[in-house]
């Protein structure tokens, strides 16, 4: 909650799309409070999926080498950010 509640994209998200897909038959505040139940429900569900995924593959990730590499590309991968920022500025 507090996560979404200092970002910048749910704000924009809350305030520029969810009034336009809210149901046009129903009150505003009831439309909008039924698209918030719903964003709420689905991040419950993605967040609980990634956490059970993540909890079952959790003696494949503590392995030296896994661990190894994810840091290896890892740091490749905030080296090229990196060095794509570097480039644009």
């Amino acid at each position: 909650m507090l996560c979404n509640l200092f970002n910048p994209k749910i704000a924009v998200c809350y305030t520029g799309l969810l009034p336009a897909l809210a149901p046009p038959r129903l009150p505003a505040a009831w439309a909008m409070a039924l698209l918030v139940l719903l964003h709420v429900s689905l991040t419950l569900v993605w967040l609980g999926c990634y956490v059970l995924l993540i909890s079952r593959a959790r003696h494949v990730l503590e392995r030296p080498g896994v661990r190894r590499t994810l840091g290896r590309a890892a740091g490749v991968v905030l080296i090229g950010f990196g060095v794509l920022v570097a480039v644009a500025a």
